[in-house]
């Protein structure tokens, strides 16, 4: 009995361990005639990523305002280190510690404590410690030989520089970690900067790292194309300072503006605040994100009487011209519920050409009613006001233009639509409007991108020259531009945005904030813009300035506030352009601008009129 409990206790363990031995056996048979495994376990192929192309201001490569930067992250690995054989043909092994200075000294490291890294016992992280980043190609080549170093594991980065900072972030856009185009230029260019991804194939050892002798293949990755803007960094940089210290001046939550080029639409500045910094665009909220130059629908207000008047004079001439008379009396039974002029008392009778000047919603008002919804209608779509203007960037907005055919105008609607209520547009496309009166009539597509380029020099886009459709006549636009060129006057709305030896052609618009839902407006909260071309006679910019209040404030008024501000832009704007004034004799008046106001403070009053 003794023997036979002696011979289960032998065999016992021996079954065990061959059932065991049986099971990790058959595991492993199955895991090597798995039909899912392709290639060895050492073989590898893995993409290597394209350097993400560069974009540049109007001044071309000598301005790069975005640009990647390749680098390689380097990692030590001591036991590699320890155990790799490196040697030269024909020479003696290195020991470890020539290798630890040869990385040293190409890293500019300290050898000393490099030494105490392979020299450590192995604790948490031991075989992957950070040894630097660095994008010079020589350090690359010395750390990459296996004839002279080992251990050293490199991974290939690019970094996203943003050269001016906050500066042009919502034209610019941004990138994720995975360098994919996030916003602005960055996104709708996103392809076309990315390039095309190299490929790499070949061995890695059992931690992983690639063994740079042992690839078999290698293909070069395509660098992105490059972005040729229109924007001038010197008007935007003046366009952004301005718009700051008019928020900061006048007590405004928001704000965005617009400097166009008058005869080809093209984009010289365009700034929205609040805005971002592009490296932490993940971290932002949507009010920082939104470029209100492109993605905000709003009721512009007065800036719409341009065009009301512009439509009539252009569809009606015999009808309709400067010295059109209308009555200023509210209560006029042939009109249905007018709006009023806040209160100011005109002449019996005003001209088209003073209700411009003077911003009179009466009148204007019933220069709405008399062209009806649909002639009133057709002449803001040659506008481009309902439809986006195609510019390159993403998230534009179509604005609100009821089509009459479908929707009905009421009596109401048929005389505020001429004033800028009723209908919202978006600043590009007031922007783009003006620019049509500025160019005789002629709207050109507005756009940011002069070109894309790629690396082996052909074009991949160019801005479509083609006019986007005629608004007006060139004799209509040059009548609506001599009948805007007493608003930036002491007679008009916004005397504090005339420029000295310039003629400004512009139209001021004070907007109530309207409650979302259409359940009427905010009390007290206006958006102030001010539109203007400059100069009047031979026009070269448009510049649009609007100012947006969330409280009460007596700047609120377009003429006020984005006037000022319309003025610090434009004539900055003029001096970078060498445009020479073409009104030279008040030049000789006054010795600075400073003297100019104070002047003109002391005759007018400190504030322009409040009609509009």
């Amino acid at each position: 009995m003794a023997m036979r409990g002696e011979t289960w206790r032998f065999w016992t363990p021996v079954l065990l361990l061959l059932a065991m031995a049986a099971y990790a056996g058959q595991k492993l048979v199955r895991s090597h005639v798995d039909p899912k495994v392709t290639a060895p376990t050492y073989d590898f192929e893995r993409e290597q990523p394209a350097r993400r192309g560069t974009i540049y201001s109007a001044y071309g490569e000598r301005y790069p305002l975005v640009k990647s930067v390749p680098f390689w992250e380097y990692a030590l690995d001591p036991l590699a280190l320890t155990n790799a054989v490196v040697r030269r043909r024909g020479e003696p092994r290195r020991t470890k510690y020539a290798i630890v200075r040869t990385i040293a000294d190409a890293l500019g490291a300290d050898y000393k404590k490099l030494k105490r890294m392979v020299d450590a016992p192995p604790h948490s992280g031991w075989r992957n410690q950070p040894l630097g980043l660095s994008s010079d190609p020589e350090v690359h080549r010395i750390l990459a030989d296996s004839t002279l170093v080992a251990g050293v594991a490199i991974h290939d980065r690019q970094v996203r520089q943003y050269l001016h900072g906050r500066r042009l972030s919502h034209v610019l856009g941004s990138v994720n970690a995975d360098h994919v185009g996030s916003a602005g230029i960055e996104q709708r260019f996103n392809r076309e900067l990315s390039g095309t991804p190299g490929m790499i194939r070949g061995r890695k050892d059992a931690r992983g790292f690639e063994i740079y002798d042992k690839r078999t293949i290698s293909i070069d990755p395509v660098p992105g194309a490059d972005v040729y803007l229109t924007i001038d960094h010197n008007i935007q940089f003046e366009a952004e300072s301005a718009l700051k210290w008019g928020l900061s001046e006048y007590g405004a939550g928001t704000g965005w503006c617009i400097v166009m080029d008058a005869k080809t639409a093209a984009v010289l500045a365009m700034a929205s605040l609040p805005d971002f910094d592009p490296l932490l665009y993940g971290r932002t909220t949507e009010d920082q994100q939104l470029n209100r130059a492109i993605a905000f629908n709003y009721e512009p207000g007065s800036v719409m009487k341009v065009i009301t008047a512009a439509t009539a004079i252009d569809a009606f001439p015999r009808k309709y011209g400067p010295n059109t008379v209308y009555r200023t009396n509210r209560d006029d039974p042939d009109y249905y519920r007018l709006p009023g002029d806040a209160g100011h008392v005109w002449p019996a009778t005003m001209t088209l050409k003073d209700a411009i000047v003077k911003s009179s919603n009466i009148v204007i008002g019933k220069l709405a009613y008399d062209l009806g919804p649909v002639v009133l209608h057709e002449g803001m779509k040659k506008f481009g006001f309902g439809e986006k203007t195609g510019i390159e960037l993403p998230g534009e907005q179509y604005g609100i233009l009821p089509n009459p055919h479908k929707r009905m105008w009421d009596k109401a609607s048929q005389s505020r639509a001429g004033i800028g209520q009723f209908v919202a547009v978006t600043a590009v496309q007031l922007a783009s409007a003006y620019q049509a009166i500025a160019n005789d009539g002629v709207r050109m597509r507005p756009h940011v991108v002069e070109k894309v380029v790629a690396v082996d020099g052909r074009e991949l886009y160019h801005w479509d020259e083609t006019p986007a459709g005629r608004a007006i006549s060139a004799e209509s636009a040059r009548t609506m531009r001599e009948m805007m060129l007493g608003v930036a006057s002491k007679d008009g709305t916004a005397r504090r945005a005339a420029i000295r030896g310039y003629s400004v052609a512009g139209k001021t618009g004070t907007a109530q904030k309207s409650i979302p839902g259409g359940r009427g407006y905010f009390p007290g909260q206006y958006r102030a813009t001010f539109c203007g071309i400059v100069p009047a006679t031979d026009p070269r910019i448009v510049v649009l300035v609007t100012l947006d209040f969330d409280h009460n404030t007596k700047f609120h008024q377009g003429g006020n506030s984005s006037g000022p501000v319309f003025k610090r832009i434009a004539l900055a704007a003029l001096r970078y352009l060498s445009v020479s004034p073409d009104r030279p004799e008040e030049l000789q008046d006054f010795e600075d601008d400073d003297e100019y106001d104070r002047i003109l403070d002391e005759r007018d009053g400190k504030y322009a009129p409040a009609a509009d």
